[in-house]
């Protein structure tokens, strides 16, 4: 039986495991001549916990949108320092794990990639692992790329 990938989908946060994800999604896609999608996920709970106490402050109309651009800069800068082609972002909005689940369906990719971060027990029996749940129900294979597993070899 032979693999074959057309569509890989990775799934950034931009933080320390991204550039790993990438890395790994990149190389992927290039030995396998495949598409490299990434998508990103402005998570409506953690506006909330952005909402200034009492009225004190001002929280943007606009927020999920700056969030959103944000996160296209972010990749504009992660592609020129890694020298990748132009890539295509996927940006949803809601629970990170099923935005990240649906993002893979409706594309159809053969491969979803997430990074793993490194939780304490206690935070992972409160808050769940979003790289867990995409495991369990991720409609293909899903690998997973934990913290600090970037050591490449250049040819």
């Amino acid at each position: 039986m032979q693999i074959q990938l057309k569509r890989i989908l990775a799934a950034v946060d931009f933080s320390d495991v991204t550039e790993s994800v990438v890395r790994h999604g990149a190389e992927l896609a290039r030995v396998f001549g495949a598409e490299l999608v990434l998508c990103h996920i402005v998570d409506r709970g953690s506006l909330i916990s952005q909402i200034p106490p009492g009225g004190e402050g001002y929280l943007p109309p606009n927020l999920p949108q700056l969030q959103e651009d944000y996160a296209r800069d972010q990749v504009h800068q992660l592609q020129a320092r890694l020298g990748l082609p132009t890539l295509r972002l996927e940006v949803g909005h809601g629970a990170p794990y099923a935005e990240i689940i649906r993002i893979a369906k409706e594309g159809n990719f053969d491969l979803l990639l997430v990074g793993t971060h490194g939780r304490g027990a206690i935070s992972h029996i409160l808050l769940g692992s979003c790289a867990e749940r995409v495991v369990r129900h991720g409609p293909c294979p899903v690998l997973t790329i934990r913290s600090g597993s970037h050591e490449f070899v250049d040819d």
